[in-house]
């Protein structure tokens, strides 16, 4: 998937790339949206676990932000997402963990907007979590496409209003 899209993913081709006969990657899956929600559900279970644990560290924000834009494994995010636009078991699933994820994120924000010195009222935590993921997402996409977008100077921005925040909600909590 990672070498040729998603469309090129095929039993046989899986078959080939790890050395067996095609027959058994049916009988593991019996279709390729089976294989496909499977590779989905192992990322984005290892995913859902570090993005609770981020939530609850010391800089929660900053956590967040540096798990959200990472590069390292977002390249089959990606193609996941590509290939969800087609098949309808896999789009149920994504949108699934999508639902999980963000509501964390909300219940999370709901606590800590105060403690950042942000009004939820004017920064909803709706707002902010789609704000973060969604400025992370395509930062990482330009960057896994190899698209010149000033990638280096959105995170240098994120990272600057990070530590504005961090500092602010240390401040709050010590004062």
């Amino acid at each position: 998937m990672l070498q040729d899209g998603y469309a090129a993913v095929s039993s046989r081709s899986v078959a080939a790339k790890v050395g067996i006969n095609a027959p058994l990657v049916h009988y593991y899956f019996p279709t390729i949206d089976d294989l496909f929600v499977a590779v989905l559900r192992r990322r984005a279970d290892a995913n859902v676990e570090r993005m609770a644990e981020a939530l609850a560290s010391e800089e929660p924000l900053r956590a967040w932000w540096r798990l959200a834009s990472h590069p390292r494994g977002s390249a089959l995010f990606v193609e996941l997402i590509a290939a969800a636009n087609h098949r309808p078991a896999l789009q149920a699933a994504v949108g699934d963990y999508a639902r999980e994820v963000r509501r964390m994120q909300m219940d999370r924000l709901s606590s800590l907007l105060g403690e950042y010195g942000l009004d939820p009222v004017e920064l909803p935590p709706a707002l902010v979590a789609a704000a973060v993921q969604g400025l992370a997402f395509a930062l990482v996409a330009d960057q896994v496409a190899g698209h010149d977008t000033a990638t280096d100077e959105a995170h240098a921005g994120m990272d600057r209003l990070l530590d504005r925040l961090e500092a602010r909600r240390r401040a709050g909590s010590a004062g």
